[in-house]
């Protein structure tokens, strides 16, 4: 019985990311690929270039000029909700479109994902990140969790670290 279970496992698992080729999803390649993330605490306000921010709280940050980072938000894919980030055309900022999706729970349907946007800073000043949990079907309906990220984006030499 654990071997059928076992094999049920992997054949859905191969199923996933045989749909997922077909442009329904993630590549394979980010399905099984695992990302370093770090937890911001109140002493560490700076991000590091490439680090992933693991987003639970709204938080105040400092970045560079010409750096990079990811924010990662999780949710349970089967309740319809997404994470969107609103921003509008900011020139400090530039969010990528569309963020990346990678399940956490692998082999349940309906499971946590992970929500992955990529940050560039794009020159000086601060601005407001607002992420919002929507089902976008949903119109005129509040989000069910909405979360800011302050980032303040200073000169390339500037940055504490």
């Amino acid at each position: 019985m654990l071997k059928l279970a076992l094999t049920t496992a992997a054949l859905m698992g191969i199923g996933w990311s045989l749909c997922a080729c077909s442009g329904g999803g993630p590549s394979p390649i980010m399905a099984i690929r695992r990302l370093s993330s770090v937890k911001m605490d109140a002493a560490n306000s700076s991000i590091d270039q490439g680090a992933v921010l693991d987003l639970e709280n709204s938080l105040d940050r400092s970045i560079s000029v010409g750096e990079e980072f990811k924010v990662a938000l999780e949710s349970n894919a089967g309740t319809g909700y997404e994470w969107q980030c609103q921003l509008k055309d900011d020139p400090t900022i530039l969010v990528d479109n569309p963020p990346e999706i990678a399940p956490v729970d692998t082999g349940v349907v309906g499971g946590r994902v992970r929500t992955i946007f990529v940050l560039h800073g794009k020159s000086q000043g601060t601005v407001k990140v607002l992420f919002v949990l929507v089902r976008s079907w949903e119109k005129d309906v509040a989000p069910a969790k909405s979360l800011t990220l302050t980032l303040t984006v200073m000169p390339a030499s500037a940055a504490t670290k």
